[in-house]
């Protein structure tokens, strides 16, 4: 049973990326991949402070909206370094 005297807030355990307790082995594949996204989707906004359209679900965004939140600034401003520095 909920205890709702504290407060209405949500906490992590209601969030859909902590499975209720006993479900954990009960979850499809297809439950495992939402999980494994919404985690990487959650890292890679702490990581870089970029959002996604709230209320779109990823795989409804268009390419650039992807790519513009995935692309790492640091590897793209890196590669063509690396590419005078690899060219003879």
């Amino acid at each position: 049973m909920h205890d709702s005297t504290f407060s209405g807030m949500p906490c992590a355990r209601e969030s859909a990326a902590i499975p209720p307790p006993g479900t954990a082995g009960k979850a499809s594949g297809h439950a495992d991949d939402e999980l494994l996204a919404r985690l990487l989707i959650t890292s890679w906004t702490l990581a870089t402070g970029r959002t996604l359209r709230p209320g779109i679900p990823p795989q409804l965004l268009s390419e650039d909206e992807l790519i513009s939140f995935w692309a790492d600034d640091h590897i793209t401003a890196a590669a063509p370094a690396a590419a005078a520095a690899v060219a003879p």
